[in-house]
């Protein structure tokens, strides 16, 4: 059913290629490949191809940049965001936390507020509008993480590429993984994803257009590998535990990452991450948290079952509703090979 699945989706030109991986405590899946890595159809995937991971990029690097700070002083989540960014200048109808931003109820709205033909134009934007909806009300919003990624730099005073390279990617070993652009020249290894020329771009246009002028940001822009995620996830499995039993971050986080904090309509959240919403496939348990990336990425962890699945395509560009759903159907698939659901 897994392989036919990708199959199907490849045929309909849904999707160009994959790479699937997951784990449970009866034994990893090694990395798989489908398809293509290219919309022309010249590169083959390959178990290590390295993909841009577009809003996973929030969860990976900025989520997970934040628990670190927390730990080592640097921030509180309950305190208001603009305390720890100086530049920010715009007027506030009330106080934001920074915890607000993370589970996206600051009232920041969509990227088209802050378009901009340059990077600096984009981040004065950023600094300089005030909220334009409701304060307290759930709406998904990369301006959050935008603002969260320069909160990390003002107060590690460290570029925020470098503090997850230092702090979250080097760690762990994941050795394939950056901010802004490949570690990797090698053309075999790079994907091309939906929206962007070539291979080992930035599909979204805001984030490539921030990198591309010099800055840094967090609502996308990472770049990784399947073998590379599968140490993150099985980082957050064994509660923020590194495979040295070294903590990447505290029990606090773990918390955090893995705990309700928002229900709206149908929507579940933690920090920083989605717990449950209408995509979330059927006999996984209560304790899931995923995200996904736009360019056709999805990270996936149940903490009861002590299971992972991460599903990595290149999508086409029309197609991200089927490829979506197509990436839980694989999910699904992926729980019944590692036994953590029944078929």
């Amino acid at each position: 059913m897994l392989e036919r699945e990708i199959e199907d989706e490849i045929q309909a030109g849904i999707i160009d290629g994959a790479v699937l991986a997951g784990g449970s405590p009866s034994g990893v899946l090694e990395p798989r490949a489908w398809g293509y890595a290219d919309p022309e159809h010249t590169r083959p995937m390959c178990p290590n191809t390295i993909i841009d991971m577009a809003s996973v990029s929030k969860v990976l690097a900025t989520t997970t940049a934040l628990l670190i700070a927390r730990d080592r002083g640097l921030l509180d989540f309950e305190h208001p965001f603009n305390e720890y960014l100086p530049e920010y200048r715009a007027s506030l109808p009330q106080p934001i936390r920074i915890r607000d931003l993370a589970m996206h109820i600051s009232g920041f709205g969509q990227q088209s507020h802050y378009n901009a033909p340059t990077g600096a134009e984009i981040r004065d934007k950023l600094l300089s509008v005030s909220p334009a909806n409701s304060y307290g009300k759930f709406e998904y919003s990369c301006w959050n993480f935008h603002l969260l990624s320069m909160i990390i730099e003002e107060v590690s005073k460290t570029p925020f590429d470098q503090f997850c390279q230092q702090q979250i990617f080097q760690p762990l070993g994941m050795n394939d993984t950056s901010l802004g652009k490949p570690l990797s020249a090698d053309p075999a290894r790079l994907a091309q994803t939906c929206a962007t020329a070539k291979a080992g771009q930035i599909s979204d246009f805001i984030a490539s257009r921030l990198f591309q002028d010099g800055f840094y940001t967090g609502n996308a822009g990472v770049f990784s590998c399947a073998d590379d995620l599968a140490k993150f996830c099985r980082c957050l499995l064994q509660q923020g535990k590194t495979s040295s039993g070294t903590r990447l971050f505290s029990q606090a986080g773990y918390d955090d990452i893995r705990s309700i904090r928002i229900k709206s309509g149908t929507i579940k959240r933690s920090f920083g991450w989605i717990v449950e919403d209408e995509c979330k496939p059927d006999g996984f348990s209560s304790q899931t948290i995923y995200h996904s990336g736009w360019s056709g990425q999805t990270l996936f962890l149940d903490f009861e079952q002590q299971f992972y699945a991460i599903v990595l395509t290149t999508r086409t560009l029309n197609e991200y509703d089927r490829a979506k759903a197509g990436r839980f159907r694989i999910i699904e698939e992926l729980g019944k090979e590692c036994q953590v659901i029944q078929p």
